[in-house]
C-alpha cells in the first residue's frame, strides 16, 4: 500500500497548481519514500506509470484536464496493483 500511496501523492504533487498543495503532496511522497525499504528503481518504475496516466486525454461535458481523476484512476488501476505487488515481492 505504501507504494500506491507514494504514486498518488506524487501524482497530486505534479498536478497541483498552488505551491502549498504542491509542497504538501511532494513532502507526503517524500515521507512515503523515506519509510519504504524499496529501492529507488522501484519508485522510478512507478513514476513512469504516473507520467503515463497524466498524459492520458480525458474529456467531459465541462472543459478540464481532469488531472485529479487521472490520479484517482491510477491509484485504483490494476497496472499499479500489479507493479506495486511485484516490487514489494521482489525486495
Amino acid at each position: 500500500m505504501l507504494m500506491k500511496n507514494w504514486a498518488l501523492s506524487t501524482c497530486f504533487a505534479r498536478i497541483a497548481e498552488d505551491q502549498a498543495t504542491k509542497a504538501d503532496a511532494g513532502l507526503t511522497a517524500s515521507a512515503y519514500l523515506e519509510n519504504s525499504q524499496q529501492d529507488l528503481e522501484g519508485f522510478d518504475k512507478i513514476d513512469k506509470l504516473v507520467e503515463k496516466y497524466l498524459a492520458k486525454k480525458y474529456g467531459g461535458s465541462v472543459a478540464s484536464n481532469y488531472n485529479t481523476m487521472k490520479c484517482v484512476d491510477l491509484f485504483h488501476s490494476k497496472e499499479l496493483d500489479r507493479l506495486a505487488g511485484k516490487l514489494v515481492r521482489r525486495r
